[in-house]
């Protein structure tokens, strides 16, 4: 009797009750096609193009601040410049027709072409540095990139000729009047003086001194302008870049 009760079929109502579950797999087919329903939220993968125009954008940008910095230390340059030849002419103006000496100081001949020269020099630096860093900040169409590269390079290579002229035309005719008792350079003729110790005048130290000095000056300009000429062709290989990645649309501007 035991037997017959434990093999005895299930009620007809738990039959039912279990007909009525789902199967658990048909709750996962349903997830999963809610789940691929909905869009990703996953950015679309950068392309190669992409990446290398985002790259020369950012050489654009390193371009664009590094040509401010030479035109800001080629500023700085040129006032030394201006204000070493400046001074030196000043004091010989003031000196040359002084009473107080028996003799001259000066040569009957003082050739002031070598330091008018600097002096030129050290001007035309000042004018155009400041004149591309006003371009290249002001916010106006000549900020293109294409107008940049253009103005920068005809800028570096009228500096770079300009510093090598000025230095070979000033120590050609300095060491030409150097050893010339009749005649003379603010430079050479004053720095003649400088073995003689208390002898010589006080100024004439001075006058050597700034004179050399505004020479050196734009002997290391002609460093600093090459370095300028080596950035007006990488600011044509960067516009050229640019160009190619974005199909010519962007390769003529810069964002800064």
């Amino acid at each position: 009797m035991s037997f017959q009760r434990f093999n005895s079929p299930p009620p007809p109502s738990a039959e039912r009750t279990e007909s009525k579950r789902p199967h658990l797999s048909v709750f996962r087919f349903a997830s999963f096609q809610s789940a691929s329903r909905i869009p990703s939220s996953t950015p679309p993968a950068y392309t190669p193009d992409d990446v290398l125009a985002s790259r020369n954008q950012l050489h654009a940008k390193i371009l664009h601040w590094m040509r401010i910095a030479i035109s800001l230390i080629t500023l700085l340059a040129s006032i030394i410049i201006i204000a070493f030849s400046a001074r030196a002419l000043q004091t010989y103006t003031s000196t040359r027709d002084h009473a107080e000496w028996v003799l001259p100081l000066w040569p009957a001949s003082v050739d002031l072409r070598p330091t008018h020269s600097i002096l030129a020099c050290g001007v035309i630096l000042a004018v155009t540095s400041i004149a591309y860093v006003v371009v290249a900040l002001a916010p106006t169409p000549l900020r293109a990139l294409r107008t940049l590269n253009l103005i920068s390079t005809i800028l570096a290579f009228l500096s770079i000729f300009l510093t090598i002229f000025t230095t070979v035309f000033a120590t050609t005719i300095d060491s030409h009047l150097s050893n010339s008792t009749q005649a003379g350079t603010l430079a050479s003729w004053t720095c003649k003086w400088q073995g003689f110790g208390s002898a010589a005048p006080g100024h004439f130290s001075d006058i050597c001194a700034e004179s050399n000095a505004a020479l050196d000056v734009v002997i290391l300009m002609i460093v600093i302008e090459l370095f300028g000429v080596l950035l007006a062709g990488w600011g044509w290989w960067v516009g050229a870049r640019l160009k190619k990645t974005s199909g010519g649309t962007k390769g003529e501007g810069i964002a800064v």
